[in-house]
Formats: C-alpha cells, sequence, structure tokens
C-alpha cells in the first residue's frame, strides 16, 4: 500500500471573493519551526520568521537556476480537514484560486503568468493531498518588482479568492474531467486497499479527488465555510528560495504582503482520524480488477505511530532500517531474473503516516496464475530476513550505497536548483522534520553508517514488523473460484509452515575490463572558443566532444552515439528496439551478470542506459570525477562483450506481458501499437507490434543485430559538467579511443523514407474497459525539423495551439482537465512532422470535441496568430531558454552529443534567442495556414466497450 498511497494520494493538483469575513479573531501564536524542540542544526543559510498573525516564513538565498525565485504558499490542511458535506472541497477550492481574485479577474491570471514568462502549470502549479495544499510559482526573474508581484498572487490564494458562483459552476467540469483521468485500474486497486487496511478511520473516506455529488451540487457557502475556517494565517507557511541577495529585503515584501491577513472566521480542532483497526492474526481480502496488466499481492503490517521530535538520535536510530529495506530488495531483485520465478517484481517498504500509523508492508507483482506462489515467496523472503538477518557482503553493499548517497548529495548541494530546494522546505514543515544540510547529514550520518551492525538491521527489521496482525490482499486481473478469503488465508498460512533458511554465503567478485590495449591517439583537436566546446577525433575514428560547466557541482553527464541505431531494424524483425532496450544492459557482461555489477559497484556512480534512437543507440550516464573512469570501461566493456543473458529475457517477457495487457483495456494500447504506425504510412518501425510478434524476437537476433554496430560502427562521445580536462580525455583514449577503428557512418537515403499518411483518417477503436473515459487524438501534417528557423516557428505555433485549447476547452466549456497540443518533427527523415491534440474525454462528447478541436485549429490557420498570442507563448520561452545555457541537459542533447557528425547544432545553439525574438505573427499564421486547416486533419477517437460512439443524429442533437 505504500507504493499506491505515495503514488495516489499526494497529487490531485491544479489547475476565489473578497469576503465579508465574521467577527476577526485575535491573531494566533505562530507553531514553532521543529529546530525549536531539536539538537539538529537547521540549515544557516535559511531565515525563518513569523508574522504577529500567526503566518510563518523561510527565505533562503540560492543562486541556481540564476535570475529565478522560486515560492510556494504551504496551507497546512487538506481533504482530512473536510466535513462529510465538503469531499472534495479543499482541491476544488485549490482550482478556484485561478478562477478569480481581488487583484486578477477571471480569465487574467494564466495570461499574467505568460506575461511574466512563466509556463501554465510548469511555473505555475498546485496541489492538494490528505493534510495539505500547496500552491508554486517558479518566477522567471529576481528582482524586488517580480518578487513583490509573485508574493501579491499568494496573497490573493490566500486571502483574496472572489469564489464567484458563475466561474465554481464553470470548473464543476474540469473537476470532475481530473476525476474521470484519474479513474484506473490502480486507483481503483488503492481505494479498495486504502478501505480494507485502514476502513475504521477517516483516511478512506477523504481521497482528495472527493465525491461526484459534492463537485456536482456544492454552493458557495461550502466553499467558503472550508476556505475561511483552514485559510488562516498560523496554518500557512510562505516559502521564498532563489536568487536574490537581501533576504531582509525579502522578508519585509513578506510582511507587507501578508501582515494584514487574518482568519476570518473562527478555527476548528483538526478532525479525529479515528481508531486504526486492532487485528490478531490474517485479514484477507480479495479486489478483482479483470482489466489489470498484472495480479498484486501485498502484506501490511500497520501499527500506530505517535509523532517523534526530529533529532539527532532520532536520525541515527532510523539508518539500520534504511539498510535493511535496501537488503532485502536486493534479494527480491535477484530473486525476479531467477528462472521460473513465479513473480514479476517484489519490494519491501516501510512509512509513517499522518502522524498516526507505521505501514510496513511487502508488494509483489506476478501473472494471475501464480498468486499463491508469489504470496509464499513475499511471505517467506520476509520470514527469511526476521529469522535468519543478512550476511556482511549484503551489508558491506547496503552501507557503501548509503555513504555514497550522503556524499553525492553533499557534493551536489551548491548547485541545487530552487525549486528542489522550496519543495524540501515544504515537506520539511509538513513532516514537521528539521531543515539541515547536505554537509551536516553527511557529518553526523556517515559515521553513524559505519558503526551499524548486522544485529542492528536485523533489530529494525524485526521492530517495524512486529505487527501481531497481517492483512495480506490479492488484487487485479485474478479469478479466485469460492471463498477468495478463505483460499488466500489457506495460501498464506500454508507459505508460514514452510521452514526457511539461512542466506546463500557471500560471494565475491573482481572487475574483468581494465585493459582495452594501446591508449588511442589524438587525430585532430579543436576547440570552439564562443561555446567554449573541445571537438577531438582519435586515429580510430572515435569523436569525443566536451564542455566543462560548474553548474552541478560534482556531477557529470554523458552521452555516447552508437552505430545507426532503430532506422536499421530489419522489417521482418519488428519489435527488436524494444527488446534491445530491455535486454542489453539487464543482460550485464560477458564476465560478470547485472547483480555481480551492483555488487562489485556498490558506492560507486556507474551505470549506463541503453535505448535505439532513430538514428544510432545511445547510451547515457551520470557519474563524477571520481569514477568517470570506471564508467567508460563499463561503457567499453558493454560493447566489446555485452553478456545478452538469458534473465534479461526473462525479466522482459514478463513486463512485455504486462504492457500488452494494459494496451488492451486503456487508451494506450491503440496510440502505441496501431496509431503510431498509421502516423508512419505502415512503417513497420513505428509502432508496438502485435503481442505475438513482440513476444517472438529473441535474445540471438538482438546480438546478430547489435554486435556488428558495437564492433564497427562510429562512435560519437559527448561529456559535459565537473570534470578534468586532460583527465577526462586521457580516459577516454584508455577505453574507446583504444577500440578497432571504426566506420564511418553510411547515409543510408532509402531507410530514410517516411511520410505521414497521404489522405486524411479518421479511425474509431474501442478497448475493452468498463472505466468511463476515452481519448481523442488529432493530428496535422506538417514538415520535419532539419530547417531549424521553421522548426522553432511550428513548436511555438504548437504552443498557441495548445493554449487555445486551455481557454476554449478546460476553461470556457470545462470540457476536459488537461488538453494538450505539440509539435513533432524529425530531423532523420526528411520531411515527416505532424501537429499533434489530445484530450481525455466522456464517451458522449467524443464526436462534439473533435468537431470543437478541429475547429479551433482551423479558426487558428483562418484567422492567423495575434501579437498577443505570439508574445504570451514566446516569453515562458525566452525564459527557458536563458535558464538552458546553464543546464548540462540541454547542452548534452541539443549540442554536444552530434556536434560532429552534426556540426549545424551548434550554430542552432548560437542563433536560438535571437531567432525566436524575431519571430513575426505573419510567420507563423503563415504556417498556421498551411498546415492546420480542417481539410488536412486526422482523428482517433478511443472508446471503451460499454461506450458505443454516438450516433450522428445524436452527435447532432447534443451539438
Amino acid at each position: 500500500m505504500t507504493r499506491l498511497l505515495s503514488t495516489f494520494c499526494i497529487v490531485f493538483a491544479f489547475a476565489i471573493a473578497p469576503l465579508a469575513p465574521a467577527k476577526t479573531p485575535p491573531p494566533a501564536t505562530p507553531l514553532p519551526f521543529p529546530q525549536k524542540r531539536s539538537d539538529l542544526k537547521p540549515d544557516p543559510a535559511a531565515h525563518f520568521g513569523a508574522l504577529p498573525n500567526g503566518l510563518r516564513y523561510v527565505v533562503r538565498a540560492n543562486h541556481e537556476p540564476k535570475g529565478r525565485v522560486s515560492l510556494r504558499l504551504l496551507i497546512l490542511a487538506g481533504s482530512l480537514q473536510e466535513t462529510d458535506e465538503q469531499r472534495g472541497l479543499a482541491h476544488f477550492l485549490e482550482h478556484m484560486a485561478f478562477n478569480g481574485s481581488k487583484h486578477y479577474p477571471p480569465g487574467t491570471l494564466v495570461k499574467f503568468f505568460q506575461r511574466m514568462g512563466m509556463n501554465f502549470g510548469g511555473d505555475t502549479n498546485a496541489s492538494t493531498s490528505f493534510d495539505r495544499t500547496i500552491y508554486q510559482l517558479e518566477l522567471a526573474h529576481a528582482d524586488n518588482e517580480t518578487l513583490a508581484e509573485g508574493l501579491r498572487v499568494m496573497g490573493d490564494y490566500a486571502d483574496g479568492l472572489l469564489l464567484s458562483k458563475e466561474e465554481i459552476d464553470r470548473e464543476r467540469g474540469v473537476i470532475l474531467s481530473e476525476k474521470r483521468a484519474a479513474d484506473s485500474v490502480g486507483f481503483r486497486t488503492f481505494v479498495a486497499e486504502f478501505q480494507a487496511v485502514l476502513g475504521t478511520t477517516r483516511l478512506p473516506r477523504r481521497i482528495p479527488i472527493g465525491e461526484e455529488s459534492v463537485i456536482k451540487e456544492a454552493d458557495r457557502a461550502r466553499f467558503l465555510d472550508f476556505w475561511n475556517t483552514w485559510y488562516r494565517p498560523e496554518k500557512m507557511v510562505v516559502i521564498v528560495v532563489g536568487d536574490f541577495a537581501d533576504e531582509a529585503a525579502i522578508e519585509k515584501l513578506i510582511a507587507t504582503q501578508f501582515g494584514s491577513l487574518a482568519a476570518r472566521g473562527p478555527s476548528r480542532p483538526n478532525p479525529s482520524l479515528g481508531e486504526l483497526p486492532h487485528l490478531d492474526g490474517v485479514r484477507a481480502v480479495f479486489h478483482a480488477e479483470p482489466e489489470a496488466p498484472t495480479t498484486s499481492v501485498s502484506i501490511n503490517r500497520i501499527t500506530p505511530y505517535a509523532p517523534e521530535p526530529d533529532n539527532v538520535a532520532r536520525q541515527i536510530k532510523r539508518l539500520p532500517r534504511g539498510l535493511a529495506l535496501a537488503m532485502l530488495n536486493r534479494r527480491f531483485s535477484v530473486l525476479a531474473k531467477k528462472e521460473n520465478t513465479p513473480f514479476v517484481s517484489a519490494s519491501a517498504s516501510v512509512a509513517e503516516r499522518f502522524d498516526f500509523f507505521r505501514e510496513a508492508s511487502i508488494d509483489v507483482s506476478c501473472k494471475p496464475e501464480n498468486w499463491q506462489e508469489a504470496l509464499a515467496v513475499g511471505e517467506q523472503e520476509l520470514r527469511r530476513a526476521l529469522e535468519h538477518g543478512f550476511t556482511e557482503a549484503e551489508l558491506t553493499e547496503a552501507t557503501a550505497n548509503g555513504q555514497n548517497r550522503l556524499e553525492q548529495a553533499a557534493r551536489t548541494d551548491p548547485t541545487r536548483h530552487s525549486d528542489r530546494i522550496a519543495n524540501e522546505i515544504v515537506q520539511t514543515l509538513v513532516e514537521d522534520d528539521v531543515l539541515t544540510t547536505a554537509a551536516d547529514d553527511l557529518a553526523l550520518l556517515g559515521p553513524a553508517l559505519k558503526e551499524i551492525t548486522l544485529d542492528d538491521c536485523l533489530a529494525a527489521l524485526r521492530s517495524d514488523f512486529a505487527s501481531k496482525g497481517s492483512f495480506v490482499m490479492v488484487s487485479g486481473n485474478v479469478t479466485i473460484p469460492g471463498d477468495a478469503a478463505a483460499a488466500i488465508g489457506a495460501a498464506y498460512e500454508s507459505a508460514h509452515a514452510v521452514a526457511v533458511t539461512p542466506p546463500a554465503p557471500d560471494q565475491k567478485n573482481s572487475w574483468a575490463y581494465t585493459d582495452f590495449g594501446a591508449p588511442g591517439e589524438i587525430e585532430k583537436r579543436e576547440h570552439i572558443d564562443d561555446l567554449d566546446i573541445e571537438l577531438l577525433t582519435f586515429k580510430n575514428g572515435v569523436r569525443l566532444n566536451l564542455k566543462k560547466t560548474d553548474f552541478e557541482a560534482g556531477r557529470i553527464s554523458l552521452s555516447a552515439r552508437v552505430g545507426t541505431g532503430g532506422i536499421t531494424e530489419p522489417a521482418a524483425q519488428r519489435g527488436l528496439s524494444a527488446l534491445a532496450s530491455r535486454t542489453l544492459t539487464a543482460g550485464g557482461l560477458g564476465e560478470h551478470s547485472v547483480d555481480d555489477l551492483r555488487e562489485m559497484f556498490a558506492g560507486k556512480n556507474v551505470g549506463w542506459s541503453f535505448a535505439p534512437d532513430s538514428d544510432a543507440f545511445v547510451f547515457s550516464s551520470g557519474t563524477t570525477p571520481d569514477d568517470l573512469a570506471l564508467d567508460l570501461q563499463l561503457l567499453t566493456a558493454q560493447l566489446t562483450d555485452s553478456g545478452y543473458r538469458p534473465e534479461a529475457l526473462r525479466v522482459a517477457r514478463k513486463s512485455f506481458e504486462q504492457l500488452y495487457l494494459s494496451f488492451a483495456h486503456t487508451t494506450g494500447g491503440p496510440l502505441a501499437t496501431d496509431i503510431a504506425n498509421l502516423l508512419a504510412g505502415g512503417d513497420a518501425r513505428f509502432g508496438m507490434p502485435p503481442k505475438e510478434v513482440m513476444m517472438a524476437r529473441n535474445l540471438d537476433e538482438v546480438k546478430a543485430w547489435l554486435t556488428p554496430q558495437f564492433r564497427e560502427g562510429p562512435i560519437e562521445l559527448a561529456i559535459v559538467g565537473d570534470f578534468d580536462l586532460e583527465a577526462t580525455i586521457n580516459a577516454v583514449a584508455q577505453t574507446l579511443g583504444a577500440l578497432p577503428p571504426r566506420e564511418s557512418k553510411p547515409e543510408l537515403p532509402e531507410l530514410k523514407k517516411v511520410a505521414f499518411p497521404a489522405e486524411p483518417f479518421a479511425k474509431d477503436y474501442v478497448i475493452d474497459s468498463e472505466i468511463p473515459k476515452g481519448a481523442l487524438l488529432l493530428f496535422w501534417p506538417s514538415d520535419d525539423a532539419m530547417d531549424v528557423h521553421r522548426n522553432r516557428r511550428l513548436s511555438l505555433l504548437a504552443s498557441i495551439l495548445n493554449d487555445r485549447l486551455r481557454v476554449k476547452v478546460r476553461e470556457d466549456i470545462g470540457g476536459t482537465y488537461s488538453p494538450r497540443a505539440g509539435s513533432s518533427t524529425s530531423d532523420t527523415f526528411p520531411g515527416y512532422g505532424y501537429f499533434g491534440a489530445s484530450i481525455d474525454i466522456a464517451p458522449k462528447d467524443a464526436e462534439k470535441m473533435a468537431k470543437l478541436v478541429t475547429e479551433i485549429a482551423d479558426d487558428l490557420a483562418t484567422h492567423g496568430v495575434t501579437a498577443e498570442e505570439l508574445e504570451r507563448a514566446r516569453l515562458p520561452l525566452l525564459t527557458t531558454l536563458k535558464e538552458t545555457l546553464r543546464n548540462n541537459g540541454y547542452w548534452l542533447s541539443a549540442v554536444l552529443s552530434r556536434a560532429q557528425e552534426k556540426p549545424e547544432v551548434m550554430d542552432w545553439a548560437r542563433s536560438r534567442q535571437a531567432d525566436v525574438e524575431s519571430i513575426s505573427t505573419a510567420e507563423l499564421s503563415e504556417l498556421a495556414k498551411k498546415y492546420l486547416g480542417r481539410d488536412r486533419v486526422s482523428r482517433a477517437i478511443i472508446l471503451p466497450n460499454e461506450s458505443a460512439p454516438p450516433t450522428p443524429q445524436e452527435a447532432a442533437n447534443d451539438r
């Protein structure tokens, strides 16, 4: 349940009457910050304060990203504070904050944000959970005027909402659409498990999305009651983190904006959460979800938890728990790869929730026919750990990884981005924890880690799983005939009756790949002064592109492009790219399995991901200066001696089984299979193949496809970050530079012929689902990304279309929660690209919504783009462009990864800002006219089988 709770309870996010308050209550006493009752030292860079009215604030200077500031308004109230008649209004109220307030009339706030250079949804957002509501702004500038404006927005959230009846009624459809979008087998399973385990408490009756009847019918008075009661100064914290120098000036701005804030009504005590279930023995629960892609088995042990002050003793006391869980999860990972293992994945977790209960859980995923065996594995592996503990090798590995995390956090802390720090401050305040620095955490916990023994870990695990009772739940796509609860209980007792033996003895491995031959010699070296990029070519043909930065202290990002990629996937072997991406690194090396590598690299920052791109096989990694040489050795070993081990295929096939089961019951199925292929004119390399074709692929095919490319294909390695230039070049020389000569990259013009369908199509798909939601997908053919001047304009035009959908479909008619539009263009396939729009829909609205979106795009084609629309789309983009200049990810993916194969990308980097600033409404209007007319649109509608498409007459009547 821990996994499900963290997935579903935290985020019912986003997207207001100055009111005549009742008699103003007296100012409240501010709540103390956690450090007031702790021996932990708070972050000295953070300024903690409170206003006389009880509102608290935290101000912290931080200089990444440059020139930006993160604001948060934390309300320490959420769905748990609702009455029965208000279920869902905490979340609904969060939406209403964007629909009219004292300084921002309805319909103006998002446009205001855009004019400030902020993206709606990215830089401006909010979320509601059980115990909190959070508003967030990522300001595009750090000057006092922008800060004052941002705080005024937050002030309106706190005390200036209009909450007009018209806007409430308009937003009901959006909330219902969000509720519909959240409805899934996973969410339904979460609710069922929550009810089964915690049904005696308030929690299952306060799921943040709320009750449909309340969403449809709640009048303004119910909103006012919640807002006046819980949006009060003593329950608010303002957090300001960013690139400013004068914290005192920020504190004055906070006092100016929030100093006059007063409670608008009497306070109420937090409602009781109820009583935890008293369980002695096993309570078995069955919940069927035939549309689920898997069967889930969970063992939950719930015990009361009272809040503990965050102090040195508590921090050290929790370390053995973390190590014990890491060791147990490592065992599950090893077992999952073995032949005939009856489960796909398994995990153990422990968490305290709401200062109310501790939950210790084992969660196992399996095929439906294996649920008894999977339950037995979960029960017995937990019991094996509880009875026999762990081994020294397991503890050594877990400790090394824990120490490494502490060290890396301390090393990278100086360049952390402000949004992450602001979110951390919010989390510490909600959990009543002290905001400490990573350096202090390392100084405190590093030495303590080294003192932890096997007995300490065993004692911690036994304490956490000490409950006398267990909830054992089986859910998903399994059928259990007869008395399911009795069958589950019997399976558990049967598993428990089997004696467990101690874990296998430790085995030691040593790294086998250190020598790849004579170090490579450099044939060509060039420094690009204006971009501060170093370009090298070794005599064997390996290309190396380097950019040394200080954007992320102690971190290095790498990308290696090898061979020709997915473009060469054999037509008779559809799905080979998908199988290769899931098996290559999972198959380890010739001398070491992936589990051997995890043991050997414990405490190291080493590891590569792999994915076939359209024109190259791409390896990606993140490492540190200390581990760079070892990381390069691992990459070179992967290219020269991949393992292609059968356990990788076993795990991949299990995951594909689940994937295709989900395809049958979700709107993503037709999109990933038929529609993706259709958009490429039926080219076999696009879209997932039918299941039987995918399951026919094997490792021999993967090996035959990849080996020659790895052995002879071109290699371009890009490295960006905090490294020593000459030491890095030397490390590459000893690894990739030492390989045999590489071939030049072939042009392959015949393989680059892909085209959008010549004629518009209209396709209807039916999925096997009782969940009443569908999807509308619209497509307009455009062009490729090879002309960057045109491509930037296509992207900006898509942003304007996206904004029109937001205004018309979401805000004006409340038709959907999150309409989306974008531009997809290729720089591999000449002429290939398209605009796409996707909307989650109520099935009855499919045809009506398709007509509306087509009209919106056609209006854009007919009447063009306005100057005001262009500026609202351009300004957030310019903010992003400025920020990416200090982002390793941008330099790696957009510039360095292909800087020698495609040197024009360096000119693209040089021209970005000036070109975007030069974009005119005439240019965008011409592109809209060319591409977005109604005569060019293709559409796909995906509906559940319970909802037949409306007849033409029904559709006409609905309109």
